[in-house]
């Protein structure tokens, strides 16, 4: 590489910057490979740099020494943005699997919520004794003996009255 190929490229040449292309372009990948880690980056990052190479050709200084600074240094600036802006993206992405799960999480709180608000409207509908019999089950826990015991009713009366109530509030959910 010489100074009259940076010059020609200067004056907007094209066979001067495939020139400059060809040799400059595998050092200028394996170095940003090395800051980044990626060849991807690499590839996508070095013809970034050769885009900028050709945008500002007029405004080089005819010398292959700053050629080769400029290619480096463009090289660096435009690799750090491209890692910054890939840290930026699985943030984004990170961050957006997140709220999915909280979306979800609260779809599922909001159908859990309308689901008890309309079983609440079903005992509600409910014969009063039938009613009684299955908030004291299932609200107080308590045993079907102890219903029995404290409504003084047999225990298979109990046991008849809530199987009704629970085939109400299948039947209306289903």
């Amino acid at each position: 590489m010489n100074d009259q190929v940076v010059m020609a490229l200067r004056e907007g040449n094209h066979d001067a910057y495939a020139v400059i292309f060809v040799y400059y372009l595998p050092r200028v990948q394996y170095y940003i490979n090395k800051l980044t880690g990626s060849g991807a980056i690499a590839e996508e990052v070095a013809q970034e740099v050769f885009a900028r190479l050709w945008e500002n050709h007029a405004s080089l200084n005819p010398s292959v020494k700053s050629l080769t600074s400029y290619l480096f240094t463009i090289a660096y600036r435009v690799a750090i943005d491209a890692l910054r802006s890939k840290r930026v993206r699985e943030s984004y992405c990170s961050e957006q699997s997140g709220r999915q799960e909280e979306t979800v999480s609260t779809e599922e709180n909001y159908m859990a919520r309308e689901t008890y608000r309309f079983v609440r409207q079903i005992i509600a509908r409910m014969p009063s004794r039938q009613r009684e019999i299955f908030k004291m089950s299932r609200v107080a826990g308590m045993s079907n003996e102890e219903i029995a015991g404290r409504l003084a009713i047999s225990k298979r009366t109990v046991e008849n009255q809530l199987s009704l109530a629970l085939k109400k509030i299948k039947e209306v959910l289903a």
